[in-house]
């Protein structure tokens, strides 16, 4: 009770700033072609990021699955889902970013078997592959990719032909790119030819 009425004792964690997405619109229409491949009962494993972030929004509220990640902003979101078991791999943390590093993180990441792993995206090129702007993330990164049956790449479409200065993967280890844009837009014709399917 308060002076002059009742207030909820329900405490949101996370305060989701719709404002200060960047590029929100194209980040939606890709968390919700994602959605599509969440299955009950998978081992998750998500990245940071927007995109990512916006995917942990979106989640259909009757999902129940595991998701381990790395992000503090997501895990904080994901932990209003009423369903999602969400673990938070603790390590260094790199404020800026809002994300965990070190160690630890490598550690735990490479004791996971996932059944899916959606990897926001810095850079993705037809011939360097998936890059990233920090060595610490491309790391992280690395690990994750080889912990997943299934990787995802999520992106918008103006980090496509893009090269960051370290190195992720090859194209072979990616398995799905997902943008805002249509998946048979001509830009996509160097990663089909590769066998990447587009969606």
């Amino acid at each position: 009770k308060v002076h002059g009425g009742a207030l909820s004792t329900y405490q949101k964690l996370y305060t989701y700033n719709e404002s200060s997405v960047f590029n929100r619109e194209s980040k939606i229409a890709i968390a919700e072609k994602a959605i599509s491949l969440l299955k009950d009962g998978q081992t998750i494993l998500m990245s940071g990021g927007t995109t990512n972030l916006e995917l942990a929004r979106l989640l259909p509220p009757e999902l129940n699955a595991t998701i381990y990640t790395y992000s503090l902003t997501i895990a904080m979101q994901l932990a209003e889902h009423p369903n999602i078991e969400v673990i938070l791999i603790g390590g260094k943390l790199n404020k800026e970013a809002m994300v965990t590093t070190g160690v630890n993180v490598i550690k735990v990441l490479s004791n996971i078997k996932a059944d899916i792993c959606f990897l926001g995206t810095s850079g993705l090129d037809a011939v360097e592959g998936i890059t990233e702007v920090g060595y610490e993330v491309s790391f992280v990164k690395r690990v994750m990719i080889a912990s997943s049956n299934t990787v995802v790449s999520l992106l918008t479409s103006d980090k496509l032909n893009i090269a960051q200065r370290y190195p992720v993967c090859d194209l072979s280890e990616i398995h799905r790119i997902i943008t805002e844009l249509p998946p048979d837009d001509l830009i996509f014709y160097p990663f089909i030819k590769k066998g990447i399917e587009i969606m």
